[in-house]
Formats: C-alpha cells, sequence, structure tokens
C-alpha cells in the first residue's frame, strides 16, 4: 500500500434488495489524505514520476489520479491533446468560423440600427410636443383604428 492510504474493508452483508438478494463484496475501499494526493501531483510536475509509474508505485487508479489533477488545477500534467483533420474539415472550421464572425457583425449592425431608429423616433416625439411615445400613441391610436 501506498504512504498517507488509509484501507477501509467494506463487507455488504447479505440484504433484500427490491425481493433479490445481494451477493457479499469484499471489496477494498481506499481513501487517501490530502498531502498524500498533493505528494503525488508533487512528483509528477516535478518530473519524479510519470503517471503510470505513479499509478504503480502508490497503486492507485487512473481516474484517481486525474481526478486529483483536476481538483489541484494542474490540467498542464494532462496528456496534451492535437487534433488531426482532413483539409476539407480545415476548410469547413474556417468557413463557419468567417460565417460566424459576418453574423455577429450582421446583428451589431441590426443593434446599431435599431438604437439610431429609436433616438430619432423620441426627437421626432420631442419635436411634436409629446414627452413618451405612450403618450403619443394613446392620442393618435383611437384615431388610427377609426380610419381602417
Amino acid at each position: 500500500m501506498g504512504i498517507g492510504c488509509l484501507v477501509l474493508k467494506y463487507v455488504d452483508t447479505n440484504t433484500q434488495k427490491m425481493g433479490k438478494s445481494t451477493l457479499k463484496d469484499n471489496r477494498t475501499i481506499k481513501r487517501y489524505s490530502e498531502s498524500f494526493k498533493q505528494l503525488v501531483i508533487r512528483e509528477l510536475s516535478e518530473g519524479r514520476l510519470t503517471k503510470t509509474e505513479a499509478i504503480h508505485k502508490y497503486g492507485i487508479g487512473r481516474g484517481s489520479l486525474y481526478h486529483w489533477m483536476k481538483k489541484f488545477s494542474r490540467l498542464d500534467l494532462y496528456n496534451p491533446k492535437i487534433r488531426i483533420e482532413m483539409p476539407e474539415e480545415k476548410d469547413h472550421v474556417k468557413a463557419m468560423e468567417q460565417r460566424i464572425k459576418e453574423l455577429e457583425k450582421a446583428l451589431v449592425n441590426t443593434q446599431l440600427n435599431h438604437l439610431k431608429s429609436e433616438a430619432d423616433l423620441a426627437v421626432a416625439l420631442e419635436m411634436l410636443g409629446y414627452t413618451t411615445k405612450e403618450e403619443f400613441e394613446k392620442k393618435h391610436g383611437a384615431n388610427q383604428s377609426k380610419k381602417r
């Protein structure tokens, strides 16, 4: 067993669950101290051990090791990921990125045009002597429905 590792023996007695009996479970459950986890991560980060060596040396699971790397914000210890793609995939991704930029620009222009229209309306209402759009609609809204 590794340093700083507390081992508990877990034995499940026969129980009835939904009419089915379960078998005895003689698994060993390991709980690692925070200082032990930090020791393993430190050894990895200093290059004294590889991930595989640490797993074998301390008898820890690969999932536990990756969980600790994430927990201690040591994502730099993860294996680097590279993406290999075909030329047409790369072109497709570039085209989609370009399309996103175009749509974002169009959205900004639409928002600016809307703001300009709102400002123009406010100026026109003020020139006509109204303080709000609602005041104008209240006075002229009834006239519009009668003309139709």
